[in-house]
C-alpha cells in the first residue's frame, strides 16, 4: 500500500479507501468466504452427530476406519471428511440397483 498524506484526503476519501481495502481483503480470503474453514468435531460432538456410542468411536481409531486427527491424547474429527467417510459406506437400495440395472440393458 502507497504512502498518502492523510490530511490532503477528503474524509469521503479516506473512507472509500478504506472500504475498498476491506472489500480486498475479504475477497482474497478464501477461508472467509464460501465456509471453507473447516469444521472440528470433539469425540463427543462425533458421537451425538452419528450416533454411535464413543467406545464404539475409540474401536473405529484404533483399526484405523475412520479419519481422524490426534493432537496430544486428543482426538480431533474434522466433520467433512467424517461425512465423506459415512457416505463412502452407503450401500444402494434395491431400488437404485434395479434402475442401474434397467440402464445398462437399454444402453447395450
Amino acid at each position: 500500500m502507497e504512502n498518502l498524506v492523510f490530511t490532503q484526503l477528503s474524509i469521503q476519501e479516506i473512507r472509500n479507501m478504506l472500504r475498498e481495502e476491506v472489500r480486498k481483503a475479504i475477497n482474497e480470503s478464501p477461508q472467509v468466504m464460501g465456509n471453507q474453514i473447516p469444521e472440528y468435531l470433539t469425540i463427543q460432538k462425533l458421537s451425538e452427530m452419528i450416533n454411535m456410542a464413543i467406545p464404539s468411536i475409540y474401536g473405529l481409531v484404533h483399526r484405523k476406519q475412520i479419519p481422524y486427527i490426534k493432537r496430544g491424547k486428543k482426538l480431533i474429527f474434522e466433520k467433512s471428511l467424517v461425512e465423506e467417510w459415512l457416505k463412502k459406506g452407503r450401500h444402494k437400495t434395491k431400488r437404485e440397483i434395479d434402475m442401474e440395472a434397467a440402464e445398462h440393458v437399454k444402453r447395450m
